[in-house]
């Protein structure tokens, strides 16, 4: 449809639907509110417009990346039972058309997450001024930023200044622009991961982030973290050295012990911006938050959920709009989208 100000999803229904029991409606732990709410797979994990971006004095919206998610999703049921068969084998190599889907449809669901999109502005000005400082160009060059622009920016950040954008409704256009940005290199990253996909004993739920990230800096190793069903649970090794990465498009399956399904119940529902969907009301859910908290599981707290998921009903700026500000200034404007999780 992609209709302006249609009810668009950041986890899918397909996915969602595999969560639901036939003649029951999701169960959905509110994180703000605390408690549970009833939701058909239509309406949870999404909100109104969320992908789209309406531009100042237009009537309609644009709605590409909505359409490109779309595509992907419809190729869903075949891949959800590719995984089905791969969980009943110590190890599969999925056919290359279900692996590419496999790695695109989670960098979608990853870069479209409610935190993707605070986290898109957090990181436009990291990077920003950071090749500012090191006379660096690859986003200044996607920016189309003049040289002399660059020139006199460079200078105020060797006095202890620093770049921030101020166009209107900076939250969704930076996170449209980062999309464009990052999606190739993120499906390139997922195709080198290592996959597993785990047969649990215990029930688990599926936040409304989807693919659940978690940074190993010791390690240097990202995990990934997807339910796929209430007893199955995906997860993606992605090495941040070049020979411990994946070549072949093998996935392995293996069961959870206790110990780790309960671990990676903690680190789900920890996740979750706004809601946590489960199969029926699970007691546990909101205790599962506490032990996460307590065991040092922790992800950056999003400054404001609520204007996450309307920043696609705003009116954005055609144009990118910045400032020199002080570093106090830039680190007020950073965490105003998103704060440590410390």
């Amino acid at each position: 449809m992609n209709n302006p100000n249609e009810n668009q999803h950041f986890v899918s229904t397909v996915l969602l639907k595999r969560f639901k029991i036939s003649g029951n409606a999701l169960q959905c732990y509110q994180v703000q509110a605390g408690n549970w709410i009833s939701k058909n797979p239509d309406k949870a994990c999404a909100s109104p417009g969320y992908n789209q971006l309406m531009f100042s004095g237009q009537t309609e919206a644009e709605n590409k990346l909505e359409a490109e998610f779309s595509a992907v999703e419809s190729r869903l049921p075949k891949l959800f039972k590719a995984l089905e068969a791969a969980a009943t084998r110590p190890t599969t190599e999925l056919a290359e058309e279900i692996y590419n889907d496999l790695c695109k449809y989670c960098a979608f669901l990853k870069l479209v997450a409610p935190h993707a999109k605070p986290g898109a502005v957090a990181a436009f000005l990291f990077q920003l001024n950071w090749e500012l400082e090191r006379q660096e160009k690859s986003l200044l060059r996607d920016l189309q930023i003049p040289e002399e622009t660059i020139i006199a920016w460079s200078n105020e950040c060797k006095l202890g200044k620093r770049v921030i954008i101020e166009s209107d409704n900076a939250l969704q256009l930076l996170y449209r622009f980062q999309f464009n940005r990052l999606f190739q290199f993120n499906v390139a990253d997922l195709k080198a991961a290592h996959w597993t996909i785990f047969n649990s004993s215990i029930e688990l739920p599926i936040s409304d982030v989807g693919v659940v990230p978690i940074g190993f800096s010791d390690l240097r190793v990202n995990a990934y973290l997807l339910p796929l069903s209430p007893n199955l649970l995906l997860r993606g090794l992605f090495y941040f050295d070049r020979e411990k990465r994946s070549t072949t498009r093998n996935i392995k399956s293996r069961l959870l012990t206790k110990e780790e399904a309960e671990l990676f119940f903690d680190c789900i529902c920890s996740s979750a911006v706004t809601e946590i969907v489960c199969s029926g009301v699970n007691a546990d859910v909101p205790k599962a938050i506490q032990r996460a908290k307590s065991n040092g599981i922790k992800f950056h707290k999003i400054t404001n959920p609520k204007e996450v998921l309307t920043a696609g009903l705003k009116s954005t700026n055609v144009d990118y709009l910045f400032k020199v500000v002080s570093v106090d200034e830039y680190k007020r404007v950073v965490y105003s989208f998103m704060q440590p999780a410390d």
